[in-house]
C-alpha cells in the first residue's frame, strides 16, 4: 500500500532563497513528527504539475505543501483543485497576497504543527480560460505595472532591504505614462453587455489585493461565492496618474464617473487588441478572456498566524 506523505513545492527563487531556508526549517520539523514526504525545487508550473501528478500515481498524497509567493501558489491549484488535494501555503515571495487574504503564518514551527493539525477551509477560485488562480485576475495597466515590477532590476534591490512591495508604486509610475488605453465590451453573467472606448484596467477579484498590499478590489472574499470587478476607464492619463490611482491603491471605494463597480459570477471580456492579464503572477496575453468564479473549488488547510 502506497505510504502516506505531502508533496512540497519549494520555489528556490522566493525571497532571495528565503524558500530554501524555510523549508530546511520545514525538513526538521517533519523529521520530527515522523511525517513523510517528497520535496520538488521548482519556479515553473510545469515541473510543479507534473511531479503533483507523478506522485498520485505513486503515492497516497496526504496535500500539498507550497513554500514560495503567489505565483508558487498560484501554479498547483489547479492540480490541487482537480484532485481535491488540500493545500498549505508557508510564504516566502515579496508580496504574499495570498497569505495575507488568509492570515497565514511565517513561522516555520507553527506552520508544521497546524499542518498535522490539518484544520481545513474551502475557497473560491478564479477561473480564466481554464487557468485557475486564488487572488485577482487583472488585465490592462495594472497588469503592465505588475508584470514590469516583478521582472525590475530594482525589485531584486528591494528585496535585500525588505521592502519588495515598492516595486509595483515604482512600475506604476513609470507605466501610468506610458499605456496606451483601449477599448472594451463587458458582458456580466451572460446578459448584460456594457462597453467602454477608454478602458485603463479591470480587475477581477477572488481576494482584495495584489502587487503586495494594494487593495484594487477592496469588498472582495475568498469564501462568498462572487467574484468583485473594478474598472478604471474614461479618465484622462493625468487624472489617472495622479488622482485615481493613488486613491485606489489605498483599498477604499472611489466616487466617480471614471470608475466602476461590479460583482459576477461570469464575465467576458472583449478588448480591440490583444492586452495582458495577470492571474497570481502568471501572464497570459489575449483579447477575449473568459472569467468564472469556481466556489469552494481549493481546500486550505488553515496554517494561521
Amino acid at each position: 500500500m502506497p505510504r502516506v506523505m505531502y508533496a512540497i513545492i519549494v520555489n528556490p527563487s522566493s525571497g532571495r532563497g528565503k524558500g530554501v531556508q524555510l523549508f530546511r526549517q520545514v525538513e526538521q520539523e517533519l523529521c520530527i513528527a515522523n511525517i513523510a514526504y517528497r520535496t520538488l525545487l521548482s519556479d515553473t508550473k510545469e515541473t510543479s504539475v507534473l511531479f503533483v501528478e507523478k506522485l498520485m500515481k505513486t503515492e497516497n498524497l496526504k496535500g500539498i505543501v507550497v513554500i514560495g509567493g503567489d505565483g508558487t501558489a498560484g501554479s498547483i491549484v489547479g492540480v490541487a483543485s482537480r484532485w481535491n488535494l488540500p493545500v498549505a501555503i508557508l510564504p516566502a515571495g515579496s508580496g504574499n497576497d495570498t497569505a495575507r487574504a488568509f492570515n497565514l503564518t511565517h513561522d516555520p514551527t507553527k506552520f508544521v504543527k497546524q499542518l498535522i493539525e490539518a484544520h481545513t477551509r474551502k475557497i473560491d477560485l478564479l477561473n480564466v480560460d481554464g487557468q485557475k488562480g486564488i487572488t485577482i485576475a487583472a488585465a490592462g495597466v495594472d497588469a503592465e505595472i505588475g508584470e514590469k515590477a516583478n521582472h525590475s532590476f530594482y525589485k531584486s534591490l528591494l528585496n535585500k532591504f525588505g521592502l519588495g512591495g515598492l516595486a509595483y508604486p515604482i512600475a506604476a509610475i513609470h507605466t501610468l505614462l506610458v499605456f496606451t488605453p483601449f477599448e472594451m465590451t463587458l458582458t456580466i453573467d451572460g446578459e448584460s453587455l456594457m462597453a467602454w472606448p477608454c478602458t485603463w484596467l479591470i480587475a477581477a477579484g477572488n481576494t482584495s489585493s495584489y502587487g503586495g498590499g494594494l487593495q484594487v478590489c477592496p469588498q472582495a472574499l475568498p469564501n462568498d461565492q462572487i467574484m468583485n470587478i473594478t474598472i478604471a476607464h474614461s479618465a484622462s492619463r493625468l487624472s489617472l496618474l495622479f488622482r485615481l490611482f493613488p486613491r485606489l491603491l489605498q483599498g477604499n471605494a472611489i466616487v466617480s464617473p471614471s470608475i466602476s463597480y461590479l460583482t459576477a459570477k461570469a464575465m467576458t471580456i472583449r478588448a480591440d487588441r490583444s492586452v495582458l492579464l495577470i492571474l497570481d503572477g502568471e501572464p497570459i496575453h489575449s483579447s477575449t478572456f473568459t472569467i468564472q468564479l469556481n466556489p469552494e473549488a481549493l481546500t486550505l488547510i488553515q496554517t494561521i498566524e
